[in-house]
């Protein structure tokens, strides 16, 4: 019984494998008949492509919601899992510093993700050193910044689990929508 569950699942996963493919192709071969057909449109593409910034995780999240995960999932039995850190940010006092705030925390402080979705950058950053930024669903742009993190470049992260672990007893949070910084505070009233 369980091997015939296992071949149902592999012949569902295939078919929805192909309708994922085959949708792919006619989204791609749409988009080069709409850059094909006038100069206007190629160049509304490019600016839009090559001159802003594309926003990956709300991308992601529509697909998700739709077409369901990339990979396939073949385990027999699934587990019930519960997640292991999955706290909120707390900090004592704050300052501006740069385009960002400040936030006094604990040493050591295990960061919390603001929002949900995608390290787009880890790295050095002028001015704020070690940086991970976090593209989230809501379209921000979040810079945890003087943080160790053991995640990777596109990497999908919820909210309120951890990014890294502060350097010192010092966070900024850098918080950029359509290529303008918001104050922390400004933030803070306008997310759910």
């Amino acid at each position: 019984m369980k091997k015939r569950n296992l071949e149902s699942k592999r012949t569902k996963y295939i078919n929805n494998l192909f309708s994922r493919v085959l949708i792919s192709i006619i989204l791609f071969l749409g988009s080069i008949i709409f850059v094909k057909s006038s100069n206007d449109n190629l160049l509304m593409y490019k600016d839009y492509v090559f001159e802003r910034s594309f926003k990956f995780a709300p991308l992601n999240k529509l697909y998700k919601k739709y077409l369901g995960n990339i990979l396939p999932s073949f385990k027999e039995d699934t587990l019930d899992t519960q997640t292991v850190f999955n706290e909120t940010f707390k900090y004592s006092e704050t300052s501006k510093n740069l385009d960002g705030t400040k936030f006094k925390v604990t040493d050591n402080y295990l960061m919390p993700a603001l929002q949900s979705g995608i390290v787009v950058f880890m790295g050095d950053k002028e001015g704020y050193g070690k940086t991970v930024i976090i593209q989230g669903t809501d379209g921000v742009d979040i810079w945890y910044t003087n943080i160790s993190s053991s995640l990777k470049l596109y990497d999908y992260v919820e909210k309120n689990t951890l990014v890294g672990e502060s350097l010192t007893d010092e966070v900024t949070l850098v918080i950029q929508k359509d290529n303008k910084y918001i104050d922390y505070s400004e933030y803070e009233k306008t997310k759910d």
